[in-house]
């Protein structure tokens, strides 16, 4: 409830920001004062409702349970990417999900989160000034121009994945996918690991969209995981 205070939540939201953060220190390996920063900052940083703070646990939480990760590592990369992600319009649970697929592919939440926030502003970039890099981002994402910038604008991380996917095709097919992503402005080394492990990783982040989306909407795993922990007192 202090770090709550020190870090802006209001006076009526701090009872419940506080057994959220208490829920979390029982049932995931932060915690209790890592959470309430991290998570304090992230919404800060996401312009998240103080209301929505347990749904924002709850998608962290389910996407620990269902992931090669921690969430932990999660967190660490979502603060990585929050900043791009909430500049291009990206959800919480998209910024979470995008952060436990770099994690679960063994990327280091420094490297990985600098990378895939150059790849969102460049893509974000390209559509707002219409320039030819749209048509080529399209072309892997095996969209026109026109309907990869409307599903940019409409839902960007997915978009973003369905680039990412294109680029798993290519590679699959025996493609020069290193040529595509120099020709992109994406031959620095960290930023092509990153996108050549999310690629050759499947439908990872596919996965991830949907089980943070869903967590966020139904709200649920975080009380679920709780009771467990509060009915063995």
């Amino acid at each position: 409830a202090e770090a709550a205070g020190q870090l802006g939540v209001r006076t009526e939201d701090i009872a419940q920001f506080t057994r959220t953060m208490i829920a979390l220190g029982e049932t995931t390996n932060l915690t209790a004062d890592q959470a309430a920063m991290s998570l304090a900052q992230l919404m800060n940083i996401m312009g998240t409702a103080p209301e929505n703070v347990e749904r924002l646990a709850s998608a962290l939480v389910d996407l620990g349970n269902n992931s090669a990760t921690t969430e932990r590592d999660i967190l660490e990369m979502a603060m990585r990417i929050a900043g791009a992600g909430a500049v291009v319009g990206a959800t919480e649970s998209d910024v979470l999900a995008l952060a436990t697929a770099l994690a679960s592919a063994g990327i280091q939440a420094e490297a990985g989160g600098s990378s895939i926030s150059r790849v969102l502003i460049e893509i974000s970039t390209a559509v707002a000034q219409g320039s030819d890099k749209v048509g080529q981002f399209a072309a892997v994402a095996g969209m026109s121009a026109r309907d990869f910038a409307d599903a940019f604008r409409r839902d960007p991380v997915q978009a973003t994945n369905a680039f990412i996917v294109g680029l798993g095709r290519m590679n699959e097919a025996g493609q020069d996918v290193f040529t595509t992503l120099e020709r992109l402005g994406f031959s620095e080394i960290l930023v092509r690991d990153a996108l050549l492990r999310l690629a050759s990783a499947g439908d990872l982040l596919t996965q991830s969209l949907e089980t943070g989306a869903r967590a966020w909407e139904q709200n649920r795993a975080l009380a679920e995981e709780a009771e467990k922990r509060y009915a063995t007192t």
